[in-house]
């Protein structure tokens, strides 16, 4: 997916209609574990095993680390990035 041509299609857009229907999913957040939502301006240009090492080295700092990171590598995009640890 990371290659594919079209991986930048939005395939849901806020304002277009007036009724919405999210997707939604339920998953388990359990202890220590480490929620990150970022946009593509991220994910582009850091791999996903950096992310990891940056994420689960200091939670504390890995924002503006993965940021500094991504800009570093070009910063082509807009970078958004949230980091939340379940403690």
């Amino acid at each position: 997916a990371a290659k594919h041509p079209k991986k930048n299609m939005l395939t849901k857009a806020l304002g277009c209609t007036s009724f919405v229907e999210p997707d939604v999913s339920v998953k388990g957040f359990q202890k220590d574990d480490i929620l990150v939502l970022t946009t593509d301006g991220l994910t582009n240009m850091v791999s996903d095993e950096k992310i990891y090492n940056i994420v689960t080295d200091i939670v504390e700092v890995a924002t503006d680390e993965l940021i500094e990171k991504a800009n570093n590598a070009g910063g082509l995009d807009n970078i958004t990035v949230i980091t939340i640890k379940n403690l």
